[in-house]
């Protein structure tokens, strides 16, 4: 069976972790800034700071969206929630017998 054509094998990795944890703005814009020095691919980049492909395509969109913060997990909206009304009752019955959440 004959190889086929050699391609370029990033080297160098670095601990994508590691830096999420200083900082996760300063990792994107460092993911960001290896994908526009010397036209690297995203495939590459991926390679390189240890993440999958769509996590850099998740990147790539916050930087068009203009924000490279983190965003709150917890939906914006809880279509399921108690009313405020009605959990306000809740805690204030709650405090006053002293019931846990089965008694109640």
């Amino acid at each position: 069976m004959k190889p086929g054509p050699r391609t370029y094998q990033p080297t160098g990795k670095i601990d994508h972790e590691q830096l999420r944890k200083s900082n996760p703005e300063a990792t994107r814009r460092a993911v960001l800034e290896y994908l526009k020095t010397s036209n690297h691919n995203i495939s590459e980049a991926a390679s390189i700071f240890g993440i999958n492909r769509p996590v850099v395509h998740d990147i790539i969109k916050k930087e068009k969206e203009g924000d490279l913060r983190d965003r709150a997990a917890v939906p914006r909206q809880q279509s399921r929630r108690t009313p405020m009304a009605i959990e306000d009752r809740a805690i204030e019955v709650k405090n006053r017998t002293r019931l846990g959440p089965e008694r109640l």
